[in-house]
């Protein structure tokens, strides 16, 4: 896959982003964070196709907003009611990425440089969060699961964030040295980025309104 070809897998996210602007007004409040957070990956995106074309580094940009998009997931997860009323537990949690983010690019390592263990932390935390969630909404919903706005977010974080576990401990492990192996690795993400970000937007089209919400979290 080509630049231009991993650049538009990337740029995907935008139908979402330009959804959830069409719809904002509407969508029930409880869906926000994963709206912002979209919002949030489209201006990264933007940025980084900026900074690479005029062949500036997009590392330090791209380490700040892995721990925004983790942030803003678990008060997505926290909205959702994945917490209930164990708020020591949300807050430590997010204390708990914030400490991995700032010893990983301030003490350990430097932020000028991809942050590959806290990518796989909250990488990992993720699939968790969406696999226990995904389980008990399963056995209470009787709808079209497949048109549950909730079911498709977490169905889309499990498939992306459980590969990009695999590829961040490729590169911790260095098991990437061969070229070949890293354009596959990376054909392979594309490819996951983009069915993922098509899932969002298919989402978002389907977030019912303020008033036909009726799931208490």
């Amino acid at each position: 896959m080509n630049f231009l070809q991993s650049v538009i897998c990337s740029f995907s996210i935008i139908i979402a982003a330009i959804i959830a602007a069409w719809r904002f007004g509407n969508i029930h409040p409880v869906f926000r964070p994963f709206i912002f957070c979209i919002w949030l990956a489209c201006f990264n995106e933007l940025l980084s196709f900026i900074l690479v074309r005029s062949h500036l580094s997009n590392v330090v940009n791209a380490n700040i907003y892995v721990l925004a998009e983790s942030l803003l997931i678990c008060w997505q997860f926290r909205r959702w009611g994945l917490f209930g009323k164990q708020t020591k537990i949300y807050h430590l949690l997010l204390g708990l990425l914030s400490l991995i983010w700032v010893s990983e690019n301030f003490i350990f390592f430097s932020i000028f440089q991809f942050s590959s263990w806290f990518r796989i932390f909250y990488s990992f935390i993720i699939v968790l969060m969406a696999i226990s969630l995904l389980n008990g909404h399963i056995m209470r919903e009787r709808g079209a699961l497949l048109k549950n706005p909730l079911v498709l977010i977490c169905l889309a974080y499990i498939i992306y964030y459980t590969f990009k576990v695999l590829v961040e401990v490729f590169w911790v492990y260095g098991l990437n040295e061969s070229t070949t192996f890293q354009i596959k690795i990376y054909f392979i993400l594309d490819c996951v980025n983009l069915f993922c970000n098509l899932i969002y937007a298919l989402a978002v089209l389907w977030m019912p309104t303020k008033h036909r919400f009726t799931l208490q979290f």
